[in-house]
């Protein structure tokens, strides 16, 4: 995406830059979304990986302080929205180095971002029924 467009998505209100992000992301354009929400909250764009993290098999995804990136389980939660916006809760509540935040505060994080999405998108064919109820 070019920096303009980018720029333009960030000058949006509230409610319509979380719809943005959710639509990039169900666009299969994940890498634009977290590096959107990166620079609208000024931290460093974590690296996006798929692959289990050691000792997390069981979870869709981890964000790791230590190397700043999400390893997702698989392409399939890449580009869930509910997902990638629950880990980026974590990155961004993160910045001092220590995992601050919980899950709960995650979920609810990301379930804001689908609900103005949803507002916005009522033709969408994102069913939050197929959403996980908890990430790691």
């Amino acid at each position: 995406m070019n920096s303009e467009l980018m720029d333009d998505i960030l000058a949006l209100d509230e409610a319509r830059f979380k719809a943005a992000i959710v639509g990039l992301i169900l666009a299969k354009d994940t890498e634009t979304a977290v590096d959107l929400l990166s620079r609208k909250f000024r931290v460093r764009a974590p690296s996006l990986e798929i692959g289990h993290t050691k000792g997390k098999k069981m979870a869709l995804a981890v964000y790791s302080v230590s190397s700043n990136s999400i390893a997702f389980a698989d392409q399939e939660h890449f580009f869930n929205p509910f997902v990638v916006l629950h880990e980026m809760y974590h990155c961004l509540r993160s910045r001092s180095g220590n995992h601050r935040g919980t899950e709960r505060n995650a979920d609810k994080f990301a379930l804001e971002y689908i609900e103005d999405y949803r507002k916005f998108e009522s033709a969408s064919n994102f069913d939050l029924s197929s959403i996980p109820t908890s990430v790691d």
